[in-house]
């Protein structure tokens, strides 16, 4: 089977699940070609695989998505660089001090309800008066991480024609 083929089986596999729960069978398949396309996708974006984690968990989707988060200074509304099931990275005039785990309001293409937690600062980069500053979810809750991902799939597959 060419890889364009596989492509189309997983999102023909995918917009069923989308659609709903498949059977137990179907959905074991499922995430197996989740887990398969998540390491082709971290591989191509040159990403190392820690020894235990999925790849579904730690491939990142370049995607402006607004996020509004509550910080210590006051609210502030931005637009995503990247995302992955594990954070974000946004540019900010002035980065958050490392403790502060600032609340988070995540804009999720057609969702009515957003994502909402705490996020962490994990890294901050200067880049020309301003800070790339990459955000770790704190708590997410395993149904807004499901979530999450099927929307990073989503943007995935949209991007592969």
């Amino acid at each position: 089977m060419s890889v364009n083929q596989w492509v189309e089986q997983f999102r023909e596999l995918h917009a069923r699940a989308r659609k709903g729960p498949l059977p137990e069978l179907e959905k074991r398949r499922y995430l197996a070609e989740r887990e398969r396309f998540a390491r082709a996708l971290t591989a191509a974006q040159g990403l190392s695989l820690p020894p235990g984690l999925s790849a579904r968990r730690t491939f990142r989707v370049a995607q402006g998505l607004q996020v509004d988060l509550e910080l210590a200074e006051g609210k502030t509304r931005t637009m995503t660089l990247d995302i992955s099931v594990g954070g974000f990275s946004v540019m900010l005039h002035k980065p958050p001090p490392d403790a502060e785990q600032p609340g988070f309001s995540l804009r999720l293409p057609g969702a009515a309800d957003p994502l909402v937690g705490r996020a962490k600062v994990v890294s901050v980069q200067r880049k020309l008066g301003t800070h790339r500053v990459s955000f770790m979810f704190v708590g997410l809750a395993e149904k807004d991480a499901e979530r999450l991902e099927m929307t990073l799939f989503d943007l995935a597959l949209e991007r592969i024609k």
